[in-house]
C-alpha cells in the first residue's frame, strides 16, 4: 500500500442512508474539501475483517500471533474511553466548520485495504466517482487514506458495526469482543 499515494482524510463521520442501504463515510479531507464515500453492505464487511485483522496482529500483546479476543475487548473498552475524552477536548476547541453540502464529492468504494504501519492502522479507500454508468466498472481510483491510532481504529470499526445492526445488516461473528463493553 505505501506505493498509492491517497488525499488524506482528517475527519471521519459515518451514517446509514436507509434510501441508498448503504453507509456513508463523510471524510473531511486535509485540503478541506469533502467526500462521501458509500459503502454497500458487501464492501462494509471486505473492510470490517481487515480492520479486525490488522488490530488483532498488531496488538503489543500479539507476540507474532493474532490478540485473544479477551485481550480486544478490554483494548476496545479503553479505546472507547480514550476516543470520548479526545471528542471531549475537541468539542471544546471546535473552529472548523465542515464544507458546506454543495461541496461533497460522492464516490462508490469498491476496494479498501488495511494495513499496520508503525504505530497506526492505515486504511485506503479506493472507487469511483458518483454518479456513474450503471455496471460500468473503471479502474479504482484513490477516494482517501486513513491513519489511524489504535483507539481511533477501534472506534471506526465500532461505528462500522453499530450501523451496520442498525440497517439490520448480518454482521460477521468473528467481530464478536467488539460487543464486550455493551
Amino acid at each position: 500500500m505505501t506505493n498509492i499515494s491517497l488525499p488524506r482524510a482528517n475527519r471521519i463521520r459515518i451514517v446509514y442512508s436507509p434510501l441508498e442501504d448503504r453507509l456513508a463515510l463523510r471524510l473531511t479531507m486535509a485540503s478541506g474539501e469533502g467526500r462521501i464515500a458509500w459503502l454497500s453492505r458487501r464492501a462494509l464487511h471486505r473492510l470490517m475483517q481487515p480492520i479486525n485483522d490488522t488490530l488483532k496482529q498488531s496488538h503489543p500483546a500479539a507476540e507474532g500471533e493474532a490478540a485473544h479476543d479477551a485481550v480486544m475487548a478490554l483494548e476496545h473498552i479503553g479505546a472507547r474511553s480514550q476516543v470520548a475524552a479526545q471528542r471531549h477536548q475537541d468539542e471544546a476547541g471546535e473552529t472548523t466548520t465542515p464544507p458546506g453540502p454543495e461541496a461533497w464529492t460522492h464516490w462508490l468504494v469498491t476496494e479498501a485495504r488495511v494495513e499496520s504501519q508503525h504505530e497506526e492502522i492505515v486504511i485506503a479507500l479506493m472507487g469511483q466517482p458518483l454518479p456513474g454508468t450503471p455496471d460500468e466498472r473503471l479502474d479504482p481510483m484513490p477516494i482517501a487514506g486513513l491513519s489511524l491510532i489504535r483507539a481511533h481504529a477501534h472506534e471506526v470499526l465500532r461505528l462500522m458495526h453499530a450501523h451496520a445492526e442498525k440497517a439490520g445488516w448480518s454482521l460477521d461473528a468473528s467481530i464478536g469482543w467488539i460487543t464486550a463493553d455493551r
